[in-house]
């Protein structure tokens, strides 16, 4: 998910994301997964706000911008 840089702080992330969980529990899913440059620091605190938690770190798979990136995977359990 992308919120355009003028539209950020301001809770459409938050909510959009909120009723995507919502939709996908009301789908019955197991679990939500996200993939997530380990650079990106505000969308990894975004989503544990969320109730999403850390479950792999995978170095340098990704390239862009002329140099590797690491992938932090992260899993929202929606069925306990």
């Amino acid at each position: 998910m992308h919120i355009a840089r003028d539209r950020r702080g301001q809770g459409a992330g938050t909510e959009l994301m909120r009723a995507l969980i919502e939709r996908a529990r009301q789908a019955q899913k197991h679990v939500m997964v996200g993939g997530i440059d380990a650079d990106n620091a505000a969308s990894l605190r975004f989503h544990e706000r969320l109730g999403f938690e850390r479950v792999a770190h995978l170095r340098e798979v990704g390239f862009k911008f002329g140099r590797f990136l690491d992938l932090v995977f992260v899993e929202l359990v929606l069925g306990k």
